[in-house]
């Protein structure tokens, strides 16, 4: 008799469970809530990048590659010129770039289902995840304060959540305002840090050789003879303009 209550026990507990939380338990098939699989990927791809077995990094992006081609397919450009250039920091900064819109896919995504608090949790826990790879490379091109910043703002989002509690036990108000805060506070930092590399040579594009050279001369070497003839010049048109004043008193 005991044995069937305690199996009769677990079998309702397993009951709860289903009907309690469904999506959080079943939608979605995430395996580690805190690891993102196409972000762990990079760990493996610098490997290859580091002994220059192209081979293997290109089968790491070929695994990933329905991904690129669904989420991040600005990167895609600069993906295929770095495996054709054999240019190991552009395949890292793209990868990097795919991250970091990982992130805002996964935030976006989690404000949408704010409602759904175990959806969300899981999509925050994968954004977090995400940026656990890229913070050893923000801290470095950042500081380390400005990074730990960020990890700050996931946990105060993931407080922001609320917390629904088992049968209103331990329920926690959720703040959607401050929630929104964060994740736009996250977005913002990261965004600057992981471009996508051919949009931000795009944008250096208008600079060219002539008018840098320009602005060189009167910033460093030629500054000094560049102010020498505009003083030059204001000088004479002072002159022409007192020698044409006195010509008109003259006549008059």
């Amino acid at each position: 008799m005991k044995k069937f209550l305690l199996f009769f026990g677990l079998i309702m507990i397993v009951t709860f469970n289903y009907i309690l939380f469904p999506s959080s338990a079943f939608a979605y098939s995430y395996g580690d809530p805190g690891k993102e699989k196409m972000a762990e990927a990079y760990k493996e791809l610098d490997k290859h990048l580091e002994n220059d077995d192209w081979n293997r990094a290109e089968q790491v992006y070929e695994t990933y590659k329905k991904e690129f081609d669904l989420y991040f397919k600005k990167t895609q450009p600069d993906i295929s010129e770095a495996f054709k250039d054999k240019d190991k920091e552009l395949l890292r900064r793209s990868w990097q770039a795919a991250m970091r819109l990982n992130i805002e896919r996964r935030l976006h995504f989690a404000q949408e289902q704010f409602e759904d608090y175990g959806q969300a949790k899981l999509l925050l826990a994968k954004a977090r995840g995400t940026y656990s790879i890229l913070e050893p490379i923000y801290s470095k091109n950042s500081d380390q304060s400005s990074a730990d910043q960020i990890y700050q703002a996931f946990d105060e989002a993931l407080k922001a959540l609320g917390n629904p509690g088992l049968f209103g036990i331990g329920n926690k108000q959720s703040d959607r305002e401050t929630f929104d805060q964060k994740v736009q506070f996250i977005i913002d930092k990261l965004q600057p840090q992981f471009p996508i590399v051919s949009e931000v040579e795009k944008d250096k594009s208008h600079l060219t050789e002539e008018n840098l050279g320009l602005f060189d001369k009167m910033g460093n070497e030629g500054s000094s003879s560049f102010w020498l003839w505009f003083s030059v010049g204001l000088i004479a048109l002072l002159i022409v303009l007192i020698v044409n004043n006195k010509r008109k008193q003259k006549k008059r």
